[in-house]
């Protein structure tokens, strides 16, 4: 497998430490920087590797800075990425099962190597899970295309009646959630249209 790797000077010796072990291992690791120890911006770092993922010249990527929030919060504002900051292996096993993470984000400051080649090892091996995961991976793809609109369906005040007008408009407009308050009517209808079109009704 080809792997896209990048650190910050934060994680520049376990991203040298991780290259070679990887290599080892059988994986075709390319260095995206930094190259030297010198003070470094993450962004830039986590840019590169981020397009060279979401371009598909690498299918994985690997960002590495001190402790790895700045790497994945960067790395995700990028359309097809889904960088996940994993400490342990149940979060990197996880991060690739249910959701199709791509992009392994790692806190040198707080990963020994040894724990960081295991973590790397059990997201690179570990399949997507498919399934339901799938369909709750569609709907984080719908929301990198959200724009400002979309934004206040998500947003809008809970209702103090639901009828089945109110799901069918729903469902012709793509929202997959109507809110209620505590103590609304939601009427027959609208319980079995939710259903009928897929439309979930959710107190809030």
């Amino acid at each position: 497998m080809r792997v896209a790797i990048g650190a910050d000077h934060g994680g520049f010796e376990l991203k040298r430490e991780l290259m070679a072990a990887l290599t080892k291992k059988g994986f075709e690791v390319a260095d995206m920087g930094t190259y030297t120890p010198d003070s470094v911006d993450y962004p830039d770092i986590a840019a590169i590797v981020a397009f060279e993922v979401a371009k598909g010249n690498y299918p994985m990527g690997i960002l590495i800075d001190g402790a790895g929030n700045g790497s994945a919060i960067s790395a995700n504002k990028i359309k097809g990425i889904r960088a996940a900051v994993c400490n342990n292996l149940f979060m990197a096993s996880s991060a690739r099962e249910h959701n199709d993470a791509n992009i392994l984000v790692l806190g040198a400051a707080q990963t020994a190597f040894a724990l960081a080649l295991q973590i790397a090892e059990t997201f690179l091996n570990q399949p997507f899970g498919g399934g339901r995961h799938e369909r709750r991976l569609n709907k984080i793809k719908k929301l990198e295309d959200a724009n400002q609109k979309d934004i206040e369906k998500y947003t809008a005040p809970p209702k103090k009646l639901i009828t089945g007008d109110d799901v069918r408009i729903a469902s012709k407009e793509k929202i997959s959630v109507i809110y209620y308050e505590k103590g609304a009517i939601v009427t027959d209808m609208a319980k079995e249209l939710s259903f009928d079109l897929n439309v979930r009704l959710v107190q809030r």
